[in-house]
């Protein structure tokens, strides 16, 4: 489970720095000297932190996804020859050994309520259970980070939009470019 979390954790923030990168080039050609304000740099840490949170609950989510056919096979195996129906207590009891043999499930469901279906049915049950939960939390966390990705880019070009006015509104002054002289030679 460590080498998991481990796994999660650093291609998470892999694919939150190319995120970053992608996101930095963009609005250096978007807006000129947007990347050179002080909010462009503390929202991007923000972002990041966020990102990465995000992108490593995807990517852990993904990789629980991947081993739903052995949990699969696991619980026919156990279940196999066994009759009747789950109630609340068999069906949590099932899911805490399917904890234990899968630990990165335990980090997205710690309560299973199976009650009403045949035991026969469980290991179906389950793993359908599992991926649609994990689709909506795979697609929870991408619409956050969407939203989370363009409030930082709107945030980072008002600012930087903002402190261009002020500039011109405090001075009242017109620059001089070091080419041009006035009239009377100077």
């Amino acid at each position: 489970m460590l080498f998991e979390s481990f796994s999660c954790i650093f291609y998470g923030v892999v694919l939150t720095a190319f995120i970053m990168a992608t996101l930095f080039f963009l609005l250096k050609g978007l807006s000129n000297g947007v990347y050179r304000s002080v909010s462009f740099y503390i929202t991007g840490v923000i972002l990041a932190i966020l990102l990465s949170i995000n992108t490593t609950v995807i990517i852990g989510a993904f990789s629980v996804k991947n081993q739903t056919e052995s949990m699969y096979l696991w619980l026919k195996q156990q279940l196999n020859g066994m009759e009747g129906f789950a109630d609340i207590e068999n069906s949590q009891l099932i899911g805490e050994k399917l904890n234990d043999n899968f630990p990165m499930l335990g980090c997205f469901f710690n309560l299973f309520d199976m009650s009403g279906y045949a035991i026969s049915e469980l290991p179906d049950v389950f793993c359908e259970m599992i991926n649609s939960e994990l689709n909506s939390i795979i697609i929870n966390k991408i619409l956050w980070s969407v939203g989370f990705i363009v409030a930082a880019v709107l945030v980072a070009l008002y600012f930087a939009k903002d402190k261009k006015v002020d500039v011109k509104r405090k001075s009242g002054i017109r620059p001089i470019s070091p080419h041009r002289r006035n009239h009377r030679g100077f």
